[in-house]
């Protein structure tokens, strides 16, 4: 057999070398990564199945669907037209996976095993196996448990039958072979010493070990040093590190050149120049604002008894706006510089702000007016349009939440619980979009039934995230500058 180091010998040999070299590095025990990933597997298992299930058959519940006689079942048009949905979902997840994979694929071992042992005459196969078994187990499991958990609880809420299970069952296996293959489909295209177009890395991909093989140095050297980059980003909470290694180099646009048009129209040019040189982000902002659009509109049409829709709404309203909210993530970088346009911080950061909110009010109002109006009548449509602009302000303040805060409280560094402490600093624009959000979304419905004062909180709700963002942004200003 000759394998990719060029070296012919018995595979057993390589195997038997391979375990002698783990042996040396980790001892009887070995490395660890298998535990640590099947118990992360556990604990992911765990709480999907006690809370993620329970909510989302809570939801489910609330939605109140058999009573419309909506079925979600496979076999039925509604639950066809889901399935399709959940099929192009897999397909866009697909070929962010293979965009991914140029930059960071699946893998990516550490650079002293690529160093001393993948350069020996070992099968690169066997020497490539476990990094690339720990992230494909991971994947597979992961998406596996999260289709699973959606269609039992499709099926615990009285929305289908037994069949939703199953569905969901074998969704989440094809999706997440699909994933899979298409990150390291990326990875493969990508690298120079397999010399592949994107057909051919997919045709590859379908045979992991031949795909392992092909893979060169150069290229697992330059994906692992990336990868240990943006740990390293994430331990130190440090979003701007993490956004300069995950984001490709923009080709797009290079000729296209900024002219002053004074100190606001300046910024302004230069946000849309950095959205056409990057039309994928405006294309991916769109879709999810228009689906946080049309779920607020139902939502508002259907005035549900708890407070989970309108929390999901306005997470999908964050995670929808955050994309094109590339201006505020840069200015965040850039406060400790001088100002080349003059004026103050403040009137930059409205002037960027002014991407994220011209696409919320294009996109995610009439979309949550049109969808209320159609559901509920014309009265429905206005509450739904002022209820998405009220909660598109508070998502924007939270991007400014996002966009200029400094670093991670020192807990954030301690051995034991600095991983959730970071995760918690990490996720507070989330909880504080979700948060106010569910406030606005509840005020104003209750203030169109005729509850007193109800409007006078949503406002309160929307003033008091700004005056927050804006301290932040003080404070940020101000670190910089210390």
């Amino acid at each position: 057999m000759t394998h990719a180091s060029g070296h012919d010998g018995p595979v057993g040999t390589d195997r038997e070398r391979l375990a002698d070299v783990q042996h040396v590095l980790h001892g009887e025990e070995g490395s660890g990564s298998w535990r640590s990933l099947l118990y992360t597997l556990y604990v992911v298992a765990l709480l999907s199945g006690i809370y993620g299930f329970t909510v989302l058959r809570g939801v489910v519940e609330v939605a109140h669907l058999p009573a419309r006689g909506v079925s979600l079942g496979p076999t039925s048009g509604v639950g066809a037209l889901v399935l399709g949905g959940v099929v192009a979902l897999v397909v866009v997840l697909a070929l962010l996976a293979h965009a991914t994979g140029r930059r960071r694929g699946p893998v990516t071992p550490d650079l002293p095993w690529l160093d001393h042992v993948a350069t020996g005459p070992a099968d690169r196969r066997l020497v490539l196996r476990e990094a690339w078994r720990l992230p494909a187990t991971g994947l597979l499991v992961g998406g596996t448990l999260v289709a699973s958990v959606l269609g039992a609880a499709v099926w615990g809420g009285g929305a289908a039958g037994p069949a939703a299970a199953v569905t969901g069952l074998a969704v989440g296996v094809l999706g997440s072979t699909t994933v899979l293959l298409a990150w390291l489909a990326g990875q493969l295209a990508a690298d120079d010493h397999a010399g592949m177009r994107t057909g051919a890395a997919l045709r590859t991909a379908a045979r992991p070990g031949t795909a392992l093989r092909a893979l060169g140095l150069d290229g697992l050297r330059a994906h692992s040093a990336r990868s240990a980059r943006l740990g390293g980003g994430v331990l130190a909470g440090d979003p701007r590190a993490i956004r300069l290694e995950a984001a490709s180099p923009v080709r797009r646009g290079r000729t296209w050149r900024l002219r002053s048009r004074g100190p606001v129209r300046t910024v302004l040019a230069r946000d849309l120049l950095g959205l056409r040189r990057q039309p994928f982000l405006v294309v991916g902002s769109a879709v999810l604002l228009l689906a946080a659009g049309v779920a607020l509109g139902a939502v508002v049409a259907g005035r549900p008894g708890n407070i989970v829709p309108a929390a999901l709404c306005a997470l999908l309203f964050h995670l929808g706006a955050g994309p094109v909210a590339e201006g505020l993530r840069l200015l965040g970088d850039t406060l400790g510089a001088p100002r080349l346009l003059g004026g103050s911080v403040t009137r930059e950061a409205v002037a960027h702000t002014a991407a994220p909110a011209a696409l919320v009010l294009v996109v995610a109002v009439p979309a949550a007016g049109v969808t209320a109006g159609l559901l509920a009548g014309g009265v429905a449509a206005a509450t739904a349009a002022l209820v998405t602009a009220s909660v598109g302000a508070v998502v924007l303040g939270s991007q400014w939440l996002a966009a200029f805060r400094v670093m991670p409280p020192s807990f954030a560094f301690l051995p034991d619980v600095g991983p959730q402490v970071l995760l918690a600093w990490l996720a507070v624009p989330l909880l504080v979009s979700a948060g106010a959000g569910v406030v606005v979304v509840q005020t104003l419905l209750a203030a169109t039934a005729g509850v007193p004062l109800a409007a006078a909180s949503a406002a309160l709700a929307v003033v008091v995230v700004w005056l927050r963002a804006h301290g932040v942004l003080g404070r940020a200003s101000s670190a910089h500058r210390d």
